[in-house]
């Protein structure tokens, strides 16, 4: 190893950073006067999780500006009632992949498989353009000409663009393993995949890796990815810790498994020597090992950097976020990013979207600097969204309406059942919970609370459900033995574990304080802690299906409890109708408050909704092979 180089340092807000080396371009002659004009898509109010885009006009002496003219947008929430923070903003699936075109540009491929070309790359389409479809996209590959490409899913899919070969191909079923990366191999010709457990694909480009399911190339974790070498005959494999691995004619410069890093190793990019190789953390920290140079680090708090690609010299870096913000070190030239759009027709357009309500607002900042010599804002308003989300036992996430598809569970589960889905209190994430507690995070969800403690079940003790706090820094997770584990800032207020139940707790719900919470049974017996009122239960009265859930309504004031046949029973509460007379196809597995009343989904994915909020959709009509466990509504009171 030649050196170990990091900087880490204090700097600005993410996404739209004005990172200093990120902003070189041609300087435009200084003659000219430049204007840039901004107007937004949809200037009526937004519900969150819609996209918004922001047009810039630029012009240089009252005619537009030269296609490719970058410009620079600066994208931030407000202050008020609702805050949006900046895991809040969008800019897309998320950056995740990219590869070099030449000297002189580069594509990058977002998580649904959406390419975006800049310099000199052709843009040659992507997953949503050319096939119609959105797949969760783990790697990009160029061809030699650099005139195609191919794009890989996690699920083993491989599709050709421009004049890559072969045609689309299906390395599934996965069997418990899954596609983590894509590589050209040896010509250009073809590629090479890299499986989550380090399987090489197809396995006549293996060249000597011997990993399978049950031996994983790694005992230290999942694999991340794979690096082609220069020559396209060998590749490095590397993992979260930063465990490295060559095989061809990858030699080994170092890594990172014997540091305790504080954060996970994302990306690593061969030196166009193929003498060394970097490196880089989520927090943009790059390391270089071998004849790599050392050029600088991101300095972003905040941000999550996936990305890093070398220049073609060896003496330069691009550093790219996962929100599609571009740092460019050495002599690397910015040739754009989501935030740096190049101009076509003297116009540049800017996409975005809230997850949370409030107000953003969106700077474009044109030539001759893209700092604010000639710059225009625009001001957005987003009210809470409006829609739902529906939970598979499998881990499946399916959103309604204004709901975000933020990432599943599916990958993570290894043989338990997924049991409930609670998102934060700014609509801008959620958390899966499994049968054993284990809790997944997903969007602005802080995974710093953790899991439950499986070693306090008892046997055959489940865990049915989770509970937020108000303020999204904890959760309740609760058993079919009311046993509760409070994780992060939430309070126990007690529990029914101690206390023999004649049928298992099936749901819980918080008071709107946060200072307490309710539990059901099957039975329909209520459970009521800390400052949660009992206004009667249907517990020692006969049933004809069981009790699901349980539902407060607007007032606080009461509730309304579901049975598994559709019947409602109101306590202090308005009566607005039940399935109980109508046969169902699949029993109702949960119920959530939806506006002025309640919203109930069947395990086929059947809504019936009582409110006069609007129906988004179901799957009842196309039921998914894993039963629906849970639904979960954005701002379920219509704020």
């Amino acid at each position: 190893m030649r050196s170990l180089s990091r900087r880490l340092g204090a700097s600005s807000v993410l996404a739209g950073i004005l990172f200093a080396a990120s902003l070189t371009a041609a300087p435009a002659a200084s003659a000219a006067t430049y204007s840039t004009t901004v107007t937004q898509t949809a200037p009526t109010t937004l519900r969150a999780g819609n996209p918004q885009y922001v047009v810039a006009s630029v012009t240089a002496d009252g005619a537009p500006v030269a296609d490719g003219t970058l410009v620079h947008f600066n994208l931030h929430g407000n202050p008020g009632e609702f805050t949006i923070g900046e895991d809040d903003l969008l800019t897309g699936a998320g950056i995740g992949n990219g590869a070099a075109h030449g000297a002189n540009g580069y594509w990058l491929a977002d998580a649904s498989g959406v390419v975006k070309a800049y310099g000199s790359a052709p843009d040659l389409g992507d997953l949503p353009r050319t096939y119609g479809l959105i797949g969760w996209t783990v790697g990009i590959a160029p061809t030699a000409t650099g005139n195609g490409f191919w794009l890989a899913t996690i699920d083993g899919k491989v599709y050709p663009f421009g004049d890559a070969p072969q045609g689309v191909t299906d390395y599934g079923p996965m069997d418990q393993d899954w596609i983590a990366g894509l590589v050209p191999a040896a010509g250009g010709t073809g590629y090479r995949l890299i499986t989550g457990h380090g399987r090489a694909l197809p396995a006549a480009a293996a060249l000597g890796n011997t990993a399978t399911v049950g031996a994983p190339l790694f005992s230290d974790g999942s694999v991340v990815g794979l690096a082609a070498t220069p020559s396209g005959a060998g590749y490095w494999v590397w993992n979260t810790v930063g465990h490295v691995s060559g095989f061809g004619d990858a030699n080994f410069y170092g890594d990172l498994r014997a540091l305790k890093l504080a954060h996970v190793v994302t990306a690593l990019a061969p030196a166009p020597s193929g003498t060394g190789y970097w490196l880089m953390t989520d927090d943009g920290g790059v390391f270089s090992f071998g004849t790599a140079g050392f050029f600088g680090s991101g300095q972003a708090p905040g941000s999550f950097f996936t990305t890093i690609l070398p220049t073609a010299t060896g003496q330069g870096y691009h550093l790219f976020t996962v929100k599609g913000a571009v740092a460019n070190f050495g002599d690397a030239v910015n040739y754009g990013s989501l935030f740096d759009v190049p101009t076509k027709g003297g116009k540049a357009t800017f996409g975005y979207s809230s997850l949370a309500p409030g107000t953003t607002t969106v700077t474009a900042m044109g030539p001759p600097s893209m700092t604010g010599s000639s710059m225009a804002s625009v001001t957005q308003t987003w009210t809470p969204a409006d829609g739902y989300w529906m939970l598979g036992a499998d881990g499946a996430v399916y959103p309604f309406g204004g709901a975000v598809d933020l990432g599943n569970a599916k990958q993570f589960l290894g043989g338990h059942q997924a049991v409930d889905l609670e998102p934060t209190p700014d609509y801008g994430g959620y958390w899966v919970v499994d049968d054993i507690g284990r809790v997944f995070a997903f969007g602005d969800a802080s995974a710093q609370p953790g899991n439950a403690d499986a070693a306090a079940l008892a046997p055959g003790e489940k865990v049915t459900s989770l509970s937020a706090t108000p303020s999204g820094d904890g959760y309740w997770i609760f058993t079919t033995k009311g046993r509760v584990f409070a994780k992060g800032d939430a309070t126990h207020f007690g529990d029914m574990s101690g206390t023999p139940l004649n049928r298992p707790v099936l749901d819980s719900i918080p008071t709107p304080t946060g200072n307490g919470y309710y539990m059901v049974s099957g039975d329909g017996g209520i459970f009521a802690f800390g400052d949660a009122t009992f206004s009667g239960s249907m517990g020692g009265k006969p049933l004809n299906a069981p009790v699901q859930s349980l539902v407060p309504d607007p007032d606080g004031s009461g509730y309304w409890l579901v049975a598994a046949d559709g019947g409602i029973f109101a306590f202090d509460a308005d009566f607005h109708g039940s399935m109980g007379a109508t046969s169902l196809n699949k029993p109702v597995t949960g119920m959530v408050a939806f506006g002025d009343a309640y919203l109930m989904v069947g395990e086929d994915g059947g809504i019936f909704n009582f409110s006069s909020r609007p129906f988004y959709g179901s799957l009842g009509a196309h039921p998914p092979s894993s039963p629906i466990v849970s639904v979960a509504i954005l701002d379920p009171f219509g704020r």
